[in-house]
């Protein structure tokens, strides 16, 4: 784990209208969640927290222990918490029961709005495995309606469509095609056959046409792609990106519970914004306490090149 100086904002204080608002994003579980965690949320307010996924294995008590916070939440399912389903092609029981706790805080293809940040919050494909198809065209039509890459891009869209600000954050799992090739890239490909882009087609075809409605999407939260690289082995991705207005944000330290000098704390991202633009975005390091031993600044990497086209008519 790497340091950095102290975050200067006190998230206690509650100043006037102008004051900044708080999202805190926590990346892949993995089963990894503690009391302390919970009392860090109970004592920071978010305006909203966000999980963007993998919360465990098609594991019903994490579903309900993330349900269980009392705090304005957004949740997206990984692959892993539709494991089994994939495996079998349609939906257990143990995956119906998940969305039935989560109810309307699953985000999936769903707009939610944020007034104390001047955003809405829209819910990319959940599930997501990433790289170049669906895997299970089966299951998001038995749950969603939706069994082609370019009918989820449309139901991202519309819910896009929906939301009452014209400044939005996309919650996904993955994150989208166009933002690198090589291993080390934020969402690029460390397994199997090393590199190659691994981003999700369906969101960046969403994304260029959320764009063309006149939208702004300011952030894309997502997670799936762990900082530690399987090849080259003990090498870390690139997990913040900046390209255009818009951030780029691989939430997933995985596992985000390690242990340091100061004893062991888990991983959060927070991000701080005001009026529909993000101020500041850092790493937060909570100990047993559930108080923040470490914060400090996240540093974008820029990419100069804009977003390329992607195919209108390609499934």
């Amino acid at each position: 784990m790497s340091h950095g100086p102290a975050y200067p904002v006190d998230p206690l204080q509650r100043p006037g209208p102008s004051k900044l608002a708080n999202l805190t994003i926590i990346g892949d579980l993995h089963r990894w969640w503690r009391a302390a965690d919970a009392a860090f949320l109970d004592r920071s307010r978010p305006d909203l927290t966000m999980f963007v996924g993998d919360l465990g294995d098609e594991d019903v008590e994490m579903v309900r222990a993330v349900a269980a916070l009392p705090h304005q939440k957004a949740v997206l399912l990984g692959n892993h918490d539709a494991w089994q389903s994939f495996g079998r092609r349609t939906a257990t029981e143990k995956l119906r029961e998940s969305l039935e706790i989560l109810g309307e805080d699953h985000l999936a293809y769903a707009v939610r709005e944020v007034p104390a940040a001047g955003i809405s919050v829209v819910g990319a494909r959940p599930f997501s495995w990433g790289g170049p198809n669906l895997r299970s065209p089966e299951l998001y039509d038995e749950i969603y309606g939706v069994h082609t890459m370019r009918q989820s891009a449309a139901a991202i869209a519309d819910a896009a469509r929906n939301a009452q600000h014209r400044d939005l954050v996309i919650l996904a799992h993955n994150g989208p095609l166009g933002l690198g090739d090589q291993s080390h890239d934020i969402f690029g490909k460390d397994f199997g056959k090393p590199g190659g882009d691994w981003g999700d087609r369906d969101l960046a075809l969403a994304i260029q046409r959320i764009e063309g409605m006149g939208l702004r999407v300011r952030a894309v939260v997502a997670g799936h792609m762990h900082h530690k690289l399987a090849h080259p082995r003990g090498e870390t991705r690139t997990r913040f990106v900046r390209r255009g207005e818009t951030l780029f944000l691989n939430a997933a330290y995985v596992p985000r519970v390690v242990r340091t000098e100061v004893g062991e704390v888990a991983h959060f991202l927070r991000t701080w914004w005001r009026d529909g633009t993000c101020e500041q975005v850092e790493e937060v390091w909570v100990d047993l306490h559930g108080d923040v031993a470490e914060s400090y600044p996240v540093e974008f990497t820029e990419l100069g090149a804009p977003a390329p086209i992607v195919d209108e008519t390609a499934d």
